[in-house]
């Protein structure tokens, strides 16, 4: 795997670091064309976010990387670039807390679905196990759908932490990354 990687992308043995490189035309090419906020708030465009976080999947989170845009129809201008940096990492941090934020999100929901299910569960048992003298088909009716009910909550708590969690782990990982990546401009 490692031999593929080597052959897509230029390693900078200085830096330990892959290198992602991103051809544009222009500085601003890097942002959405109609977002109006300056260039250090505004939102990365969607091509753009869409190819980093590709090429994040293909490196190993082990290793660092060093983000190379080439500039083929400005001239350098460093003020531009220390703006475009800005904004770049920016949008990196707020993706970052983004995802984090979701994360928490989900693992909040799942436990309260854990609580909801122990909570269902526990009603079921101690109803099951107590001797009232009531109409037993319409109890034993409700007794199950309840139980039904708390082993649903139970899957979605499973499936919150296992399942849906993966991505926004894995996407927290990636915006850390470019956070804290190196960023050069070619001209």
């Amino acid at each position: 795997m490692l031999k593929i990687i080597n052959s897509l992308y230029d390693f900078d043995k200085a830096s330990n670091a892959f290198i992602i490189k991103l051809s544009i035309k222009r500085y601003l090419n890097i942002f959405n064309n109609y977002d109006p906020y300056p260039i250090r708030k505004r939102d990365i465009d969607q091509n753009v976010i869409n190819y980093l976080e590709d090429c994040s999947d293909d490196i190993s989170f082990k290793n660092n990387i060093i983000l190379e845009i080439k500039i083929l129809e400005e001239k350098k201008d460093i003020d531009l670039e220390e703006r475009t940096k800005k904004g770049l990492i920016n949008n990196f941090l707020y993706m970052y807390e983004y995802y984090k934020n979701e994360n928490r999100k989900i693992i909040n929901n799942s436990i309260f679905y854990i609580f909801t299910f122990l909570v269902l569960a526990s009603f079921t048992f101690w109803f099951d196990s107590s001797d009232l003298n009531i109409n037993r088909v319409f109890i034993r009716t409700v007794l199950e759908g309840i139980s039904i009910g708390s082993w649903v909550f139970l899957w979605e708590a499973i499936a919150g932490l296992l399942i849906k969690n993966k991505s926004s782990r894995k996407l927290i990982k990636t915006y850390n990354r470019f956070m804290n990546c190196k960023i050069v401009f070619i001209n």
